[in-house]
């Protein structure tokens, strides 16, 4: 289970890199847009064939960012208008507004407070955070199913994840190996 686990981690290396990136050069905005895309991936790698939908974008939300400000819905909501529109207008939900902030000099955030009536903000950072740790269950969850379905098809789609080479090397390609687990006692959590 751990192995497939830092096999997952080794092939979103680049995702984590990104948002590490992002948050120490305070680019907000960009790792906005890497958070919000994020359920896609992960609910593609899921999939049969590979490919995102709203319904799998929504259910990995709900099985791993339930304890967020944010419904499902919601989370793809937010990936649909700032994504797709470049705005903060959701056409539906509980809010008529999303506003999108970064914590201060101190570290301090106001994340999932209503800042208005019906407007809602949104620390970036935070929704960094939130996509990290879900992601981190998802990892050992599909570690602990063993050949389940999901993994399997994980297994199958884990190749086309984006790699990205440096100019004069070859690419690093994404993990090749099958998940197989080292360690066969999955009972115990993460």
């Amino acid at each position: 289970a751990i192995y497939m686990s830092l096999c997952l981690e080794s092939a979103f290396r680049l995702y984590f890199d990104e948002i590490l990136r992002c948050e120490r050069t305070k680019c907000y905005w960009a790792l906005l847009h890497v958070v919000a895309a994020m359920p896609d991936i992960c609910g593609a790698l899921e999939s049969g064939n590979g490919e995102a939908s709203g319904n799998r974008y929504k259910d990995w939300c709900k099985r791993y960012l339930s304890n967020t400000p944010l419904s499902p819905e919601e989370w793809y909501e937010v990936r649909n208008i700032v994504l797709h529109q470049g705005r903060t207008l959701p056409r539906h939900g509980r809010y008529t507004h999303f506003t999108f902030s970064q914590p201060n000099d101190k570290g301090e955030h106001e994340h999932g407070r209503e800042v208005g009536p019906n407007i809602l903000n949104l620390d970036v950072g935070q929704m960094a955070h939130e996509i990290w740790n879900g992601m981190t269950v998802w990892f050992y969850n599909l570690a602990a199913e063993g050949d389940s379905r999901r993994t399997r098809n994980v297994e199958r789609n884990i190749g086309t994840l984006v790699h990205v080479s440096i100019r004069g090397k070859e690419p690093i390609p994404g993990a090749v190996m099958r998940f197989t687990p080292i360690i066969t006692n999955t009972t115990s959590s993460p």
